[in-house]
């Protein structure tokens, strides 16, 4: 397919410095459901709804997940599970050139990296409210994004006990996790394990954890009859007020706003 064109239909799209960010929208009656490729490689999140893609097998895909297609990379949209919304990020040659990235290590940065879901959600927003500081607000998000993916993409020389705590702290998103714990398991000092955290996750211990359980309530709110009491309690908040307030923090949409979205 011809860049800035998808299987459903494109509601709002924006041009910015050769990367294509817009809203696509599917239509359980009314999608292309061909194998095709794209000519530019994009990242596409799913905001609402959820279908069945193929490329060498089947997988669904569920509100809340990002995918990673390169550029002539075959795929085929199988089966639409309800009216369906995502964003969808386009890159040119031009943006891996310029930013000396490399396909394969874009492709495990994203797929890899928490931040890009939340990312994805604030260029959603604003692609949502377009005014005239939307373009700098998208321009600002997607430089978080190249900086995000630089430095992701320098895995090779990534320290051991980083895959471990990452592990660790998403296998136990509910459970209190000390710092004397977590320098156990990684045979560390808890000094230099604090130190060195946001070095490589660009946030706090307590805020990643946070993430983690912002990211779970994401299929919740688009999919699920749950009242927000209820998914704050699900993603191991303390009470609603506790969860509104991280989840605008983390995604810029209040939950409610974003379940409407």
């Amino acid at each position: 397919m011809k860049k800035g064109t998808y299987s459903g239909d494109v509601t709002c799209a924006k041009n910015i410095n050769g990367i294509i960010a817009c809203v696509t929208d599917y239509n359980i009656n009314d999608y292309n459901s061909s194998m095709h490729c794209h000519e530019n490689a994009h990242l596409s999140f799913m905001i609402q709804g959820g279908c069945v893609e193929k490329k060498r097998d089947a997988f669904d895909i569920n509100p809340g997940s990002i995918q990673y297609y390169s550029s002539g990379e075959m795929h085929q949209v199988v089966k639409i599970a309800k009216p369906s919304r995502r964003v969808n990020l386009e890159l040119e040659e031009s943006f891996f050139a310029q930013f000396n990235l490399d396909d394969t290590q874009a492709r495990v940065a994203i797929l890899k990296n928490l931040e890009f879901k939340f990312l994805m959600i604030k260029i959603y927003k604003e692609l949502l409210t377009y005014d005239s500081l939307s373009e700098i607000s998208i321009q600002m998000l997607l430089f978080q994004l190249i900086s995000q993916e630089q430095y992701h993409t320098q895995t090779n020389k990534l320290p051991l006990w980083i895959s471990a705590v990452e592990e660790y702290l998403h296998d136990n998103p509910d459970e209190k996790v000390s710092l004397h714990e977590l320098a156990l398991i990684t045979n560390m000092h808890p000094v230099t394990l604090s130190k060195n955290f946001p070095k490589y996750f660009h946030c706090t211990i307590g805020e990643y954890k946070r993430r983690i359980k912002i990211e779970k309530s994401l299929t919740l709110i688009k999919s699920s009859k749950l009242t927000l009491t209820d998914i704050a309690l699900e993603c191991g908040f303390f009470d609603q007020n506790h969860f509104i307030r991280t989840f605008k923090h983390i995604t810029g949409f209040l939950p409610m706003e974003y379940k409407k979205s």
